[in-house]
C-alpha cells in the first residue's frame, strides 16, 4: 500500500491493525466535551517511523503527519513516500510543481508579533489531497497529506 492510499481508510483496516498491533499504538479519543459543535477525532503516532494519524468522528483517516526518521523495521508502505521529493526548499519546490503543473501556494520564513517565528512552506494542491511541506535549514522538517476539506 502506497502512503497516498491510505487517505480515507478506516481506523480498522487491516493495514492498519498490523501497523497498530506491531508498533503497539494507543488511539486516543478526543471528544466535544463542552459542546461547541465541534467533531469528534481519533489520533494515533508512530514515533519510530515518524507518523502521526487524525481520524474524523467516522474514523476515517483525514490526516497523515510525517517527518524524517531514520527507521528499519517493520513498514507496509510501497512506492513513493511523500517525505522522498527531488527539492529542499520552497523555491525548488515552487520550480518543481511549475515543471510538473501542480497547484501551489508558497510561504517565504516569516516573524509573527504573535505566533513568533513561522517556517517556510509550501502546499501542493491536488484534486483530492494536498501535501503540506515546511522547511527548516534547507531541509525539510515536516510533511502533512490531508484530505481536502478535512
Amino acid at each position: 500500500m502506497e502512503y497516498l492510499d491510505l487517505l480515507q481508510s478506516s481506523l480498522k483496516c487491516d493495514v492498519l491493525l498490523d501497523l497498530f498491533e506491531t508498533y503497539d499504538v494507543e488511539v486516543v479519543y478526543s471528544y466535544d466535551r463542552n459542546h461547541e459543535n465541534m467533531e469528534d477525532e481519533y489520533t494515533a503516532e508512530i514515533p519510530e517511523m515518524g507518523l502521526g494519524f487524525v481520524f474524523d468522528s467516522s474514523q476515517r483517516l483525514t490526516t497523515l503527519f510525517m517527518r524524517n526518521v531514520e527507521h528499519t523495521g517493520f513498514n507496509p508502505f510501497t512506492g513513493n513516500d511523500p517525505r522522498n521529493v527531488p527539492f529542499q526548499n520552497g523555491a525548488a519546490a515552487i520550480k518543481w510543481a511549475s515543471e510538473n503543473s501542480i497547484d501551489a501556494e508558497h510561504r517565504e520564513a516569516q516573524t509573527d508579533d504573535v505566533f513568533g517565528e513561522i517556517p517556510e512552506w509550501i502546499k501542493l494542491n491536488f484534486e483530492t489531497f494536498y501535501l503540506h511541506y515546511q522547511f527548516n535549514d534547507g531541509t525539510i522538517d515536516k510533511v502533512t497529506m490531508q484530505v481536502q476539506d478535512a
